[in-house]
């Protein structure tokens, strides 16, 4: 049920998670050198921050993200980190993995994958159409 690879998958997203977390903390998280917007430079200040909620396979983690604000348009937005997408609650690394495993296994076996500490299954099979019909080749 749980192979070699998701657990790479797991092990890579919590070691990413975890470094991540150390930054924000010690306030290491660079600020971008121009809005993402309008594309002004040197006009982003540091506007506070917003606890988000990433699952993987396995785990919730949840996650304090940064946001800047632009002086010359006005608008805020967060820094999100690598592993984390735009509107997705699920960890880029696991979207694309749960992709992959579906070109060998049926859409009820890679959800079965899905379990949070050791309780049902907790990935929606809607969920793998969507993401096979929005990520896949």
């Amino acid at each position: 049920m749980y192979d070699t690879k998701a657990r790479a998958v797991e092990q890579t997203i919590e070691r990413k998670a975890e470094d991540y977390c150390a930054r924000v903390k010690e306030n290491h998280i660079p600020k971008p050198e121009c809005c993402q917007v309008c594309g002004c430079a040197g006009c982003l200040r540091w506007r506070g921050s917003y606890v988000r909620s990433l699952a993987t396979m396995t785990r919730n983690y949840t996650l304090r993200i940064k946001r800047v604000f632009c002086c010359f348009c006005g608008h805020t937005f967060g820094l999100l980190p690598d592993f984390v997408m735009k509107f997705y609650h699920y960890a880029r690394e696991t979207i694309l993995y749960a992709v992959r495993a579906l070109k060998s296994h049926t859409f009820e076996a890679v959800a079965g994958k899905f379990v949070v500490e050791r309780k049902k299954r907790c990935l929606a099979i809607l969920t793998l159409y969507f993401w096979r019909r929005k990520f896949a080749g």
